[in-house]
């Protein structure tokens, strides 16, 4: 019985960890996922997450090793801005307002963290 309790609280972690990573709520189930849009808005914040940890990635690689990363960085700030265009043109055809105020708050995130780096 304790390792069927022990596999199911690994599990709602993991789920946790994931929801976490890829939509930035700590959920089992995340808002907004109910539409296509607000899918689609988790699917676009997990993309600019992760490019902007490789992005970051590089930076420590380069940092520390000396090494020339800068097709690394370079793949990840376009993944930034395919991310960006991708978002703006969901803000503008997104019916339901939760999801076009959550795109614009994304935007807005985007915007900053290109102001940051550059």
């Amino acid at each position: 019985m304790q390792k069927i309790i022990l596999i199911v609280v690994i599990i709602v972690l993991g789920l946790l960890a994931f929801n976490y990573f890829t939509t930035g709520e700590l959920s089992l189930m995340p808002a907004g996922g109910s539409s296509d849009d607000g899918r689609e808005l988790n699917r676009l914040r997990g993309e600019f997450r992760a490019a902007a940890r490789e992005f970051r990635q590089a930076g420590r690689s380069a940092g520390l090793s000396g090494m020339d990363t800068t097709d690394a960085a370079g793949a990840a700030l376009a993944a930034v801005e395919r991310v960006e265009g991708q978002v703006a043109s969901l803000a503008k055809r997104a019916e339901d307002a939760e999801v076009k105020t959550e795109a614009e708050k994304l935007l807005n995130e985007i915007r900053k963290y290109k102001q940051d780096i550059s």
